[in-house]
């Protein structure tokens, strides 16, 4: 039978007439939940163009910071971008990342160290919070975003990249500035306090001094052979006798050792020695390993003279040594790095060798002592200079342990990352030990006390992060005081 397409047209419109009038309101129900998501859909692009605006707005102000305190600060509020309770930055040591800063909630908490296996699975969940791990392209920093949701983290890795890679720059950066302003500033100083302590003669008078109180000599005469009329006494020996006479190597003097009672063999040894190391300092030759050993050795042995102007310094540097140097390891420094903050932390108030000795425990000061006492880790500084290319981080340490983070420190009121890392250190192991040390004008501390004084002060006398390592560093701290209390030997 053919097919009528007349008749099936017609048949067609019939049906469509009958949904038309019946089913109306699906047509206007499609029609409208269209145009919903076409503006759902028109929202959410525009709200993306937004965020992506504000996220470049911010990497662009991040490009236009230096200090590092602040560019630590702004990668922080990144949280606030991607609605998280918090965020720290960490800085990689070996297999270790080590915490730098933090911005968390007060029922927020990370570790000071996270080891690279603890981030592979780049996010986990503790309690009531999620902590999304970001490491950077190099895996050298790493950001932590700590939140009480769940985040599309990988629309944002890109960002953080950026930001991390500019932050390593800046850190790297930091670790090798001379700031120029303290430069200037100083270098007339220096050079002006050079002229004053640091000639020859000041050299041999302070060498000399030091052999005078370690041997209670009763007098010293030092002699030149180029110069046989003219003779240098240090205090008149009148009656004693005439024990030694000491030719000082690499130079043309002679030192005459008076005293009531004849001189040990252990006691000529140590003399000839100690006269060979001074006489070093005035050998005109290319430096070398032996002779940078020799020059340590000068300026620890110049250190222990220091210390035995008071009975409350005995042991000062050797214990600020062991705090600092507990610190550093719990920090996962380089081997290298805590070499130097050992030896740093022992010299560090090398600066004090003159005047200010003889003024160490006096309860009142004038103004020119006060001066005296604000620059010497200046001075102590300038004596380390000459194996600074060795050791290049020992003048830093000593010329800025007296800083604090809160900018209230001396003698350049340097503040927060501007302060080396290893300076901060030693600045907290001088802190603690003389809080728990006796002085002429007040009895110490318990360690309870100045430890719980010490957490009181993050962010204020030294990096929050390294108070932490050196809470987590107690252990082996007192027992290493102990023993050198008890005269063990220890590394």
């Amino acid at each position: 039978m053919p097919i009528d397409s007349l008749a099936i047209e017609e048949r067609l419109n019939d049906v469509l007439f009958f949904i038309g009038v019946n089913f109306w309101y699906l047509f206007l129900l499609a029609a409208l939940l269209f145009f919903l998501l076409t503006i759902k859909s028109f929202k959410d692009k525009i709200a993306k163009e937004l965020e992506l605006d504000k996220l470049n707005k911010w990497l662009s102000y991040l490009a236009k910071l230096e200090r590092l305190g602040e560019i630590e600060d702004h990668l922080l509020n990144f949280k606030n971008y991607v609605e998280a309770q918090g965020a720290a930055l960490y800085l990689r040591r070996g297999e270790t990342y080590i915490l730098q800063a933090q911005n968390l909630p007060d029922d927020g908490n990370v570790t000071v160290r996270l080891h690279t296996r603890q981030i592979e699975e780049g996010q986990k969940r503790v309690g009531a919070f999620h902590y999304f791990y970001l490491p950077s392209a190099s895996r050298a920093s790493l950001y932590l975003l700590v939140a009480k949701r769940p985040i599309e983290i990988e629309s944002y890795k890109g960002f953080v990249e950026v930001a991390l890679a500019y932050y390593e720059k800046s850190q790297s950066a930091s670790e090798e500035h001379t700031i120029s302003t303290v430069s200037n500033a100083s270098k007339e100083v220096l050079s002006k306090m050079m002229k004053i302590h640091y000639t020859s003669d000041m050299f041999l008078k302070f060498m000399v001094s030091l052999l005078l109180k370690s041997l209670n000599a009763q007098g010293i005469i030092l002699k030149n052979k180029n110069m046989p009329n003219k003779a240098i006494y240090f205090k008149h020996p009148e009656r004693s006798d005439l024990q030694k006479r000491f030719f000082i190597r690499n130079t043309p003097y002679i030192l005459e050792l008076y005293r009531d009672t004849p001189l040990s063999r252990e006691e000529m040894v140590e003399v000839g020695s100690f006269l060979d190391l001074a006489g070093s300092y005035f050998e005109n030759s290319s430096e070398n390993s032996r002779m940078i050993q020799n020059y340590l050795k000068f300026l620890r042995f110049s250190v222990k003279a220091i210390e035995l102007q008071s009975p409350y310094f005995k042991d000062h540097s050797k214990k600020v040594e062991i705090v600092a140097t507990q610190v550093a390891k719990t920090l996962f420094l380089s081997d290298q790095e805590i070499k130097q903050i050992s030896i740093g932390a022992f010299l560090h108030d090398i600066g004090m060798i003159g005047k200010i000795e003889h003024f160490i425990d006096s309860q009142e000061i004038d103004q020119e002592e006060l001066q005296l006492i604000r620059y010497h880790p200046i001075v102590g500084a300038v004596l380390v200079e000459p194996i600074s290319h060795v050791y290049p981080l020992l003048a830093p340490i000593i010329k800025y342990h007296h800083e604090r983070y809160d900018g209230g420190g001396y003698p350049f009121g340097l503040k927060g990352k501007d302060i080396p890392l290893e300076a901060q250190i030693v600045a907290l192991a001088e802190y603690y030990i003389g809080a728990i040390s006796p002085r002429a004008y007040r009895d110490p501390m318990s360690p309870e006390e100045a430890q719980k004084l010490i957490l009181s002060q993050k962010d204020q006398l030294v990096d929050g992060g390294i108070i932490e390592a050196f809470m987590e560093s107690l252990d082996g701290i007192g027992k290493k005081l102990r023993l050198l209390e008890e005269g063990v030997a220890h590394d």
